[in-house]
């Protein structure tokens, strides 16, 4: 009865023997395999190189002349960008508004209103004139009245101006007289 218990603990230490036998290391080199996953593309790496700064562009735009403007029942409006306006004779209401218009107006006018900026504008007598924006530039006969609510305009009348109120700064008004003058603003000029 003894065999059958030596046979069974021979064959036991057999397999554990064999078991063993494959984390026995063995000497000499070593090969590391890794999967591949097929071709792969080479990635070009970043490169880094000091650009010039680009100069921003630049556009000059002139202005295009507009038809002759109509004074209509009384009133003209003109209105738009980098334009230039011609209105002949007089006109009651005048209202220019936009960015760099020119206007050359030969008449007089009872009320005008001018917004917008870096307009350039010639007219004959007026009576009560409102200006708001910057940097328009105004030539004129006598003015009633003039409001400003801007600054760096310049006001060049050829007579008289009236009442004055100005809410801006920088402003410079060219006159042979003036009537009550409000300024409300900084560095405004009468001459």
């Amino acid at each position: 009865m003894h065999a059958p218990r030596r046979t069974l603990g021979v064959a036991l230490a057999a397999g554990l023997i064999f078991a063993l036998a494959g984390c026995i290391t063995l000497p000499g080199p070593r090969a590391t395999v890794i999967p591949t996953r097929g071709a792969v593309t080479p990635v070009p790496s970043p490169s880094w190189e000091t650009l010039a700064p680009t100069p921003a562009p630049t556009a000059t735009v002139s202005p295009t002349s507009a038809p002759d403007a109509l004074c209509v029942n009384g009133r003209a409006v003109l209105a738009g960008n980098d334009v230039v306006f011609s209105l002949t004779g007089d006109c009651a209401d005048v209202t220019i508004a936009g960015n760099r218009i020119v206007v050359q107006m030969s008449g007089s006018a009872d009320t005008v209103l001018l917004q917008g900026s870096n307009n350039d504008v010639t007219i004959g007598a007026m009576g009560k004139v409102r200006i708001e924006g910057n940097d328009n530039t105004f030539v004129s006969g006598p003015i009633e009245s003039l409001q400003i609510a801007g600054d760096r305009m310049r006001i060049d009348a050829d007579g008289a101006i009236g009442d004055i109120t100005v809410n801006g700064n920088d402003n410079t008004f060219s006159a042979p007289g003036y009537g009550t003058i409000q300024d409300n603003g900084g560095r405004n000029v009468f001459g």
